[in-house]
């Protein structure tokens, strides 16, 4: 089953996105110092998204447009399908037990996003793993996504289309 891939963003970067510029030249592609989440593109699966801001932060679309988006064949994603697989390779990366870290630490995810980006286009976050997770009190990384989504820092790897209603 093909995914439904969609991306919000503010109305003045539509069509901007739509023609291809580079969504980090825009005013929607933050650089973030202390993060649990990895700067990029991020793309809702199957309306994951948009349940989760109803009842949780509906003013959140004020402003905003939905593009569709699609990625590349070729694209490369870290796909994150268990807790187990996510400690394994934060482990590879950074040579350190995930679980033994700070506090601190924990919530400093750059170092670990960097290092992935010299791997993979992205990272995708599947539904299963993230509920079953998600409140893991010693383990908050899945905690700081909402909801199954992808994010992908290389934009060559993305094209957005105008939805047609």
């Amino acid at each position: 089953m093909k995914q439904k891939l969609t991306h919000y963003t503010n109305k003045k970067d539509k069509k901007l996105l739509l023609k291809g510029i580079p969504k980090r030249c825009l005013s929607g592609f933050p650089k973030q110092n202390l993060s649990l989440k990895p700067s990029g593109i991020w793309i809702s699966v199957n309306g994951s998204w948009e349940n989760w801001l109803d009842g949780n932060w509906e003013s959140w679309l004020k402003g905003k447009v939905c593009l569709k988006v699609e990625l590349a064949e070729d694209i490369n994603l870290f796909v994150i399908k268990s807790k187990q697989q996510f400690l394994n390779k934060y482990k590879e990366l950074i040579g350190k037990d995930f679980l033994n870290l700070e506090i601190i630490e924990k919530f400093d995810m750059n170092n670990f996003h960097q290092k992935l980006k010299e791997h993979y286009d992205g990272m995708m976050l599947l539904a299963e793993p993230f509920y079953k997770h998600r409140l893991d009190i010693n383990f908050m990384y899945f905690y700081s996504w909402d909801c199954e989504s992808i994010c992908v820092w290389n934009i060559d790897k993305i094209k957005f289309k105008e939805i047609k209603k």
